[in-house]
């Protein structure tokens, strides 16, 4: 009887968890709505900002805005999205390792690397590694994400455009772009200096010479800063977004888990009990036998 009691504390448990994952998924799939709609304006910005980069930038010379000075790497700055929580798939996870494996390839190549950290995963996987963290931001969310892309941004600025001997001469983000409800793609993307972002297709076609009013240095005083922005401001829309859809998954996957779970513990009590039944009738059944003779 002890076992039985033990199954059927063991069945009540895993329900009870059940019950909490099941209400997680229902949560993150009542905010992934959300979460999707902002990503999506958010990409229709980010968009038309960088048409307008790919149309100055391409035809300009680097010494014109210290943004696009492209210079000899030697410390990069990394800049690692994640989430704040956990249980949600290997979201945090692989956005963890490919920047590990980011860092340990620079640092192999001699340059040194100053990492800012934008979810407290991303900045827990790193240390656990050794790896030390300048700065922590909090995750980004729907509401949270174009305060925090300037924040982030102007640590990006301050840290490429630092005296020599503190400035970063490159600056890489990594975060999970979101794909669809079931995938998410860690990507990996150049900040700074900035580039046109144009494929070579797209770079080769020649069009007609343009004029710009104001000029291009003032154009680019504000074009550059603001792409820059609007890239994080993507990356943080596109990392809720997947880490809603992630955390939806995940739990999906532990309700019907704990629902297998719950039916196997289900299976072996009543076997069990079926087996204390019939050794209880069959200690009667000799006992009546014994009584007879």
């Amino acid at each position: 009887m002890a076992n039985l009691k033990e199954i059927r504390n063991r069945i009540g448990s895993v329900k009870n968890t059940r019950k909490i994952t099941s209400a997680m998924s229902r949560i993150a799939a009542a905010r992934l709505r959300k979460a999707q709609n902002a990503m999506t304006r958010a990409q229709v910005y980010a968009d038309r900002v960088t048409a307008m980069a790919r149309e100055v930038v391409p035809g300009v010379a680097a010494d014109i805005h210290p943004y696009l000075e492209r210079r000899a790497v030697k410390r990069v700055g990394v800049v690692v999205v994640t989430a704040d929580r956990g249980l949600c798939g290997g979201f945090n996870g692989g956005v963890g390792r490919s920047a590990q494996s980011l860092i340990e390839q620079r640092r192999d190549a001699g340059q040194q690397v100053v990492v800012v950290a934008v979810g407290r995963k991303g900045a827990g996987f790193l240390r656990g590694r050794g790896i030390a963290v300048e700065t922590v931001h909090t995750a980004p969310e729907p509401d949270t994400a174009v305060t925090l892309a300037k924040e982030v941004a102007a640590s990006a600025f301050a840290m490429f455009g630092a005296d020599e001997e503190q400035r970063v001469d490159e600056v890489v983000l990594i975060y999970n772009h979101f794909k669809n409800v079931l995938t998410q793609e860690v990507t990996q993307l150049t900040l700074l200096p900035v580039t046109s972002g144009a494929d070579a297709d797209a770079s080769s076609e020649k069009g007609p010479e343009r004029v710009f009013e104001p000029s291009v240095p003032a154009l680019l005083a504000t074009l550059l800063p603001l792409t820059v922005e609007t890239h994080l401001q993507k990356a943080m829309f596109h990392s809720a977004a997947a880490e809603v859809a992630a955390r939806r998954t995940a739990m999906d996957a532990a309700t019907d888990n704990a629902s297998e779970l719950i039916g196997e513990l289900t299976l072996e009590y009543n076997r069990e009990r079926q087996a204390a039944i019939t050794k209880e009738l069959m200690e009667i059944i000799g006992g009546s036998e014994a009584l007879k003779s």
